[in-house]
C-alpha cells in the first residue's frame, strides 16, 4: 500500500511539473510571437530570422453601407445632397474600385459603413420650378441643368376661378425653389 502511495505522489508530481512548464511557456510573449500569428498578418523572413508583420486588411462596402452624393450647381449656387443605401453592384468593393467607377467624383469619405462622394456641375439644380397658366389651366416647368424650361406637371386647377390678381401672376410665371415652397403655392390655388 506505501508503494502505492508514493507512486501515486510520484505521478501527481510529474503531471503538476508538466502543468506549469505548459503554462509558463504559453504566457511568455516571446513564445507567443513565434508560435501563434493572426490570420491577417503576412510574415515575412529576413536574412537575421526575424519578421516583419504587415496588415493585410482591406476596406470593402457592407450590403447595408449609404451613400451619400452631393452636388453643388455652379449656375444657381445651390447644393443637393442625398443618402442612399449603397448599389448592390458596388457592395464589396474597395476605395479604389469606386474611385474608378466613380471617376468624375471625388470621394470624400470611403468605410465600410458609408461613401461620401461629391462633384460639381455647371448647371442649374433640379429644384427650380417655374409656376405659369397655359391652355386655361396652372402647369409647372422645371429648369433643366442648361436652365431652359421643360413641362414638369399640368395641374387640374383652372385659372379662370383665381382671383384677378393670381391670374395675373401666373400669366407672368412664379419661380419656385424646392418642392416644399411648390406645394405650398399650389395649396394656394386649390
Amino acid at each position: 500500500m506505501r508503494k502505492v502511495m508514493i507512486f501515486l505522489l510520484i505521478l501527481l508530481m510529474f503531471l503538476a511539473s508538466m502543468g506549469v512548464g505548459y503554462f509558463y511557456l504559453n504566457t511568455r510573449n516571446d513564445q507567443k510571437k513565434s508560435s501563434k500569428i493572426e490570420e491577417n498578418e503576412i510574415v515575412v523572413n529576413n536574412v537575421e530570422n526575424e519578421y516583419i508583420v504587415t496588415q493585410n486588411k482591406e476596406e470593402k462596402i457592407s450590403p447595408n453601407a449609404d451613400l451619400i452624393t452631393t452636388v453643388y450647381y455652379g449656375k444657381c449656387g445651390h447644393t443637393i445632397s442625398n443618402c442612399i443605401e449603397v448599389p448592390i453592384e458596388i457592395v464589396n468593393m474597395n476605395e479604389n474600385e469606386i474611385r474608378e467607377r466613380y471617376e468624375e467624383w471625388k470621394i470624400n469619405y470611403f468605410s465600410e459603413k458609408e461613401i461620401a462622394i461629391y462633384k460639381e456641375n455647371e448647371g442649374t439644380c433640379p429644384e427650380h420650378y417655374i409656376v405659369g397658366s397655359s391652355e386655361g389651366v396652372i402647369n409647372i416647368y422645371r429648369l433643366n441643368e442648361s436652365g431652359e424650361e421643360e413641362l414638369y406637371e399640368t395641374t387640374s386647377v383652372y385659372i379662370e376661378y383665381l382671383p384677378e390678381k393670381d391670374q395675373q401672376e401666373l400669366q407672368n410665371k412664379i419661380e419656385i425653389i424646392g418642392k416644399e415652397n411648390l406645394y405650398a403655392l399650389l395649396e394656394n390655388y386649390e
